[in-house]
């Protein structure tokens, strides 16, 4: 058993959070070692759509969408970045529907070898309804996942302290 573990694409989901960011981190260090890819996604969830919707004027549906999609692109400009700068391939995807489902769904259609994660994204009280993404999508997947953690509190010294993970 002496073969290699060879990744050769790395999906990060996306959300804006200061998790997945640290998360895209990771995922780009980790590229840079094994030579590989990054797919960094960000999904416009449906059920947060219908929410904004519901306080829009007119048109209140595209105009959420429309925004969302914006502030995604933001966001995958931002880690994009991070990619570019250490000279790591990367794809910047934004997609429509369940977030659990699209992330799975991605995985299987890039042929990712492991997916990057924060332990807790841009939920709120969604989230303690419903349970994390990152949660769900360790259930709904057989790929390895690394789960990648923030130091406890913002009173330590982060920048001395090695980031935490969970695989």
């Amino acid at each position: 058993m002496n073969d290699p573990i060879r990744i050769r694409r790395i999906l990060v989901p996306i959300d804006g959070s200061e998790f997945s960011r640290h998360a895209a981190e990771h995922a780009v260090r980790l590229a840079g070692e094994y030579e590989s890819e990054v797919v960094f996604l960000h999904v416009v969830d449906d059920q947060i759509v219908g929410q904004l919707a519901h306080w829009e004027a007119h048109d209140g549906e595209p105009q959420a969408r429309e925004r969302l999609s914006a502030q995604g692109e933001v966001y995958l400009r931002d880690v994009g970045r991070l990619a570019e700068a250490q000279g790591v391939p990367h794809r910047e995807v934004i997609a429509e529907g369940d977030p659990c489902m699209v992330i799975c769904e991605t995985a299987v259609r890039c042929e990712v070898n492991l997916i990057v994660m924060g332990k807790i994204g841009r939920r709120g009280t969604r989230r303690i309804l419903v349970g994390s993404i990152t949660r769900r999508v360790i259930e709904s997947t057989d790929l390895p996942i690394l789960v990648v953690t923030l130091p406890p509190s913002s009173s330590d010294d982060a920048s001395t302290k090695p980031p935490r993970t969970e695989v």
